[in-house]
């Protein structure tokens, strides 16, 4: 697969409808950048059974039996937000898959922003199988770690085949997406990898800006990812 072409594609959709793409973005964006950058508070015993939290510069005071609770709901909340995060992203990609098969009028509306949620089965059939998608590489990746990566690979594209089988009329079942995802990587998990490793430059620039290049290296990538996935299903057909 021509990775030149999967770029200049992505970009031909992208470029002049970018203010559209980063509108409908944008939470998801925020939610990620802020779960990432959100400061952990560090936390040091000052006397027996007392303990200092820092956070932004203030310091509160906790005893010892609040710490573990204290950090735990931090935690939770961070992952909350990482969680919701990637979700919305999941429905930006369904609205990059649209626009790259000429289905999108780029008309903004707020709606768009969520649109993982515009149904039911969008929502809870993304949520389940990337659970599933984590179960299953965990347990590649607590036996060898480049299995795990294969695997993850493997079944990257099972979200966007479940919410196409669902927008035809012909719903499968999690499980169903996962293997549809192997199936269809099947020849192709090179690919994606070598094209994942081809924004390796862009995501140095990201770390380097401190996230600011994410807006636009986010989209950008998203959406040649977006056709990537329609190159392998027009191969299929």
């Amino acid at each position: 697969m021509d990775r030149t072409s999967l770029k200049n594609q992505a970009k031909a959709e992208l470029n002049p409808n970018f203010s559209y793409y980063l509108r409908i973005s944008l939470p998801a964006l925020l939610l990620m950048a802020f779960a990432t950058l959100v400061p952990f508070p560090s936390v040091h015993e000052v006397h027996r059974g007392e303990w200092h939290t820092l956070l932004r510069g203030d310091i509160f005071t906790v005893t010892g039996g609040r710490v573990n609770e204290y950090w735990q709901m931090w935690q939770s909340i961070v992952i909350f937000l990482s969680l919701l995060g990637v979700l919305l992203m999941i429905g930006v990609m369904f609205a990059m898959i649209d626009g790259l098969r000429g289905r999108s009028d780029h008309q903004f509306s707020w709606l768009q922003m969520f649109k993982i949620f515009e149904r039911g089965e969008y929502f809870l059939g993304s949520l389940l199988i990337g659970l599933l998608q984590w179960v299953w590489i965990f347990l590649w990746m607590f036996l060898l770690i480049v299995p795990g990566i294969v695997k993850a690979m493997a079944y990257s594209q099972a979200q966007w085949i479940y919410r196409d089988a669902i927008d035809s009329g012909q719903p499968i079942g999690y499980t169903e997406a996962v293997t549809r995802s192997r199936e269809l990587m099947s020849g192709h998990k090179w690919d994606y990898f070598v094209l994942l490793l081809s924004f390796l430059g862009w995501w140095l620039l990201e770390l380097i800006t401190m996230g600011l290049a994410s807006i636009w290296v986010i989209p950008y990538r998203s959406m040649t990812l977006a056709n990537f996935y329609l190159k392998l299903t027009e191969e299929q057909a």
